[in-house]
């Protein structure tokens, strides 16, 4: 585990206990992708685009980690 999968986790584990409830990891990632979607549009961002821009981030991360 990476030292930024670790913080996720903290945060997911954290998530999942302030909505006082077990979530399997795949919905509660989900819900809290979703939720803080929210939160970025409730701020007057442009949630859509953030969620883009973290995709590519993502995406481009994992192909940095493939190159030798």
């Amino acid at each position: 585990m990476t030292r930024r999968t670790e913080s996720a986790r903290q945060a997911f584990d954290q998530y999942c206990l302030s909505k006082g409830e077990p979530l399997d990891i795949e919905t509660g990632i989900i819900d809290l992708l979703t939720d803080l979607l929210h939160l970025a549009r409730l701020e007057g961002l442009d949630a859509c685009m953030i969620g883009q821009t973290a995709q590519i981030h993502f995406v481009v991360e994992i192909e940095k980690a493939r190159i030798p």
